[in-house]
C-alpha cells in the first residue's frame, strides 16, 4: 500500500536539493539519501521493481507521489510520472496521487490526477506539508474524493526524516472529527500512527471508514496492539505497506510474516483487506 517508485523512468528535480530538504539536519542521513537516490535514479528501472515484486511474492503495489511543493519546494515523483509507470505495468501497479492541500490549486491537482491521469487514490503528508487535516477548510477536498470514489492515504505519526516537519499534524486524533464529518471517505492512517499506536487503534475502532497500515517501522511491531484489533473484531482494518525502498521489502515482509498473530489475521493484512478497499477482484 505504499511504495516510492524511485527509478530512472522518472523525471527528477535536483537530487541534492531533495536530500537536503529531507535530511538537511543530519549530515550522515543526508549523504545516504543523496547516494541512494543517485543510485536508484541512474541504475534501477521500474522493471527492476517488478522483478523484486516477483521475488517477494507481491502481486500488486500502490506507488505514490510525495508532493511537498508549498512547504519545501520539492516533489518526489510527479503524478504524471506515477501515471506513466502504471501504464507500463497496469496489472501490477496502482497509482496514488500526491496532493498538496495547502496549495491554492489543490482542487485542480486532485481533479487532474484522478479524472485525467486515472490515478486511484490520494497520498498526503500533513506533518511535512504543515497543515492540520482536521481543519474544516479542507473538507471540500475530502468531499471531492468521495465524489471521485477514491481512498485517502494520510501519513500517520511523527516524521523523523524531513527537517522542520511538525509532529502534531501527524497525530491520528486529528482524523477523528474529520472522519466523522466525512463518513463515506475511506481513510488509511499510514505507519500505524507511530508513536501513537493506541490513539490510532481508537480512531480505527470507532470509525468504520478508517483503516491503518503497518509501513516503515517493523522494529516497533511489538508495540502495536495486535490483540486489541483481534478482540474488537477489526482485523479487516489493518493493511500491509512497506515504504519501499526507504524500508526494503527484504526487511519488512519477513517481519510481518513472523508476527505472533493468527494465520488468518496475517492473510488479511498481507492482501485480503487491501483488495476490498481497492476493489480488486
Amino acid at each position: 500500500m505504499h511504495v516510492h517508485p524511485f527509478c530512472k523512468e522518472v523525471v527528477w528535480d535536483d537530487i541534492d536539493k531533495i536530500a537536503g530538504a529531507m535530511y538537511g539536519l543530519d549530515p550522515y542521513k543526508r549523504k545516504y539519501m543523496y547516494k541512494m537516490l543517485k543510485s536508484l535514479t541512474k541504475s534501477v528501472s521500474i522493471d527492476d521493481y517488478i522483478a523484486s515484486m516477483d521475488k517477494y511474492n507481491i502481486d500488486k503495489a500502490v506507488i505514490v507521489s510525495f508532493n511537498v511543493k508549498t512547504a519545501y519546494d520539492i516533489i518526489l515523483v510527479s503524478n504524471d510520472d506515477v501515471a506513466n509507470l502504471v501504464k507500463l505495468h497496469p496489472n501490477r501497479l496502482i497509482g496514488f496521487a500526491g496532493i498538496d492541500p495547502p496549495a491554492s490549486n489543490a482542487m485542480d491537482q486532485l481533479d487532474y490526477a484522478i479524472s485525467s491521469l486515472g490515478l486511484k487514490g490520494v497520498k498526503i503528508v500533513p506533518p511535512v506539508q504543515k497543515f492540520d487535516i482536521s481543519d474544516k477548510k479542507y473538507d471540500p477536498l475530502w468531499r471531492k474524493m468521495v465524489d471521485l470514489n477514491i481512498p485517502l492515504w494520510t501519513h500517520g505519526g511523527h516524521q523523523v526524516s524531513t527537517g522542520g516537519s511538525i509532529a502534531k499534524y501527524g497525530h491520528p486524533m486529528l482524523i477523528d472529527e474529520m472522519a466523522t464529518r466525512n463518513e463515506d471517505l475511506t481513510i488509511i492512517i499510514g505507519h500505524m500512527g507511530t508513536p501513537w499506536f493506541w490513539d490510532t487503534y481508537s480512531v480505527v475502532l470507532r470509525h468504520p471508514n478508517v483503516y491503518t497500515d503497518i509501513s516503515a517501522h517493523p522494529e516497533l511491531y511489538s508495540y502495536f496492539p495486535w490483540d486489541a484489533y483481534t478482540k474488537y473484531n477489526i482485523e479487516h482494518k489493518v493493511l500491509f505497506a512497506s515504504d519501499h525502498p526507504l524500508i526494503h521489502w527484504s526487511k519488512i515482509i519477513p517481519a510481518a510474516k513472523e508476527l505472533s498473530i493468527s494465520e488468518g489475521f496475517k492473510k488479511r493484512i498481507m492482501g485480503l483487506n487491501a483488495t476490498k478497499i481497492l476493489n480488486i477482484e
